[in-house]
């Protein structure tokens, strides 16, 4: 059995568009409108991506303090230049998509 293909979830500091580009691509990604999380606080976040096992993707600094989460999560990818652009968001997501897989990102942290 293949180890299991990353999930993704984006918070509402990433542009939903790059949920939409990634889908595109094949990739399974969610914004938080999509979800209807829009104006919810970061715990509650990071605690619905876990619960339907998704990576958080952010550019919320917050989520880089490990004081921050405790319990279990999917993983979090941390964009730390904020405003980058959409393409360098899709590539890079791209990118962690086909180099990890679920078990890889569990309880942690990438900077993208």
């Amino acid at each position: 059995m293949s180890p299991r293909k990353l999930r993704f979830y984006l918070d509402e500091n990433m542009n939903p568009e790059i949920a939409i580009q990634l889908r595109r691509r094949g990739i399974d990604a969610v914004s938080a409108r999509d979800a209807t999380m829009l104006r919810t606080g970061d715990p509650e976040q990071l605690q619905y991506a876990a619960s339907v096992d998704r990576v958080l993707c952010t550019e919320d600094s917050d989520f880089t303090v490990s004081a921050f989460y405790t319990g279990e999560h999917s993983g979090i990818a941390f964009f730390p230049n904020s405003g980058l652009g959409i393409g360098y968001a899709v590539n890079a997501l791209q990118e962690l998509y086909q180099n990890e897989n679920a078990k890889s990102m569990k309880n942690n942290l990438r900077y993208l």
